[in-house]
């Protein structure tokens, strides 16, 4: 992660807009897993800000439904790891009615960048050899804290700095954690499932959503229903019987009393019940001034190793593909 590089990024976008009244708007914008992966920057970002509407947006539903605040006013941090169609018309549509635009792609996608005002380069987060620090989950977390520092002087930015010096350690400890046990219980109990819930809120709610998506629906064609915490009780919870998979991914920070109730009925009630704890993994290493934020981070290097050893159980590699990338569609 080039910290540097996103700090000039930054601050020449500034200097640009601050000379047509500044920035009022930053949209988050992308598809399927990148959407999810962004949602932590859009999260930090929309809980923190004083000056900014911040939005987050699937690019077809940005283009369709735009939003009437849209305009030159707007920065607009777009995602795609291989070019997604929707997202480059979504970086046309952008840059033809004026805004500010920061292509967060992945190398060797060029066609995305021809409309960005900064460029921030990612690494498939599917891959468990991805650095923690270059995956688009972590580099939209730095981009915010960088938009709260520039914009708002945000009083918790050198302890983001420190969070990011100890990420890859932490990820190499989490590896070894999970690998120990965890993963490989959960990929021989549930190998032969056709349905897998996935729960959690707010900050691990992008990472329950790609989890879902993209490592059960997509990768291994699983059926996965995902559930935000704060809903469970809400009517989810009628589905929970002995024979109902569930990951329960647990957040540590202002909401995670909410998961732990959600816990603790699981347990009375339910027998298939997987919790990944972000505490757990250590996440407390972290100041608390931060550490919420970075629950995606830790709760997602721990799952993409259950989604590997799962893959292997089941015989069902993580490449393998029914209709994406193999036909129009």
């Amino acid at each position: 992660m080039d910290i540097k590089n996103m700090q000039r990024m930054v601050a020449d976008i500034k200097a640009k807009s601050d000379k047509k009244g500044g920035i009022k708007n930053v949209y988050f914008i992308a598809c399927g897993g990148s959407l999810a992966g962004i949602y932590a920057g859009w999260y930090l970002l929309e809980r923190e800000t004083e000056k900014f509407r911040v939005g987050l947006y699937n690019a077809s539903e940005f283009i369709q439904t735009t939003p009437k605040a849209f305009g030159e006013d707007t920065l607009c941090i777009l995602s795609t790891l291989k070019g997604t169609p929707e997202v480059e018309e979504a970086f046309v549509f952008c840059k033809e009615h004026g805004a500010y635009t920061i292509a967060l792609v992945g190398e060797g996608n060029e066609n995305s960048t021809k409309y960005a005002d900064g460029i921030i380069r990612f690494k498939s987060i599917g891959e468990v050899t991805t650095p923690m620090l270059e995956t688009n989950v972590t580099q939209s977390i730095a981009l915010s804290f960088e938009l709260l520092k520039q914009y708002e002087d945000y009083e918790y930015y050198e302890d983001a700095l420190k969070a990011y010096d100890v990420l890859e350690d932490m990820a190499e400890k989490i590896r070894k954690y999970v690998n120990n046990g965890p993963a490989q219980r959960f990929a021989e109990t549930h190998k032969n499932e056709d349905v897998i819930y996935v729960m959690g809120g707010a900050p691990a709610m992008g990472v329950s959503y790609g989890t879902s998506i993209c490592s059960l629906m997509e990768i291994q064609w699983i059926h996965s229903p995902t559930v935000n915490s704060a809903e469970f009780f809400h009517g989810p919870f009628e589905t929970l019987d002995r024979n109902l998979p569930m990951v329960h991914l647990v957040s540590d920070g202002r909401s995670r009393e909410e998961d732990l109730r959600c816990q603790r009925f699981m347990e009375k009630f339910g027998e298939k019940v997987t919790t990944i704890d972000a505490k757990e993994l250590g996440i407390d290493i972290l100041g608390d001034n931060v550490k919420e934020y970075f629950n995606h981070v830790f709760l997602d290097c721990a799952w993409r190793e259950y989604l590997t050893a799962l893959a292997i159980e089941r015989k069902h590699p993580k490449e393998v593909r029914r209709y994406m990338w193999k036909m129009e569609y």
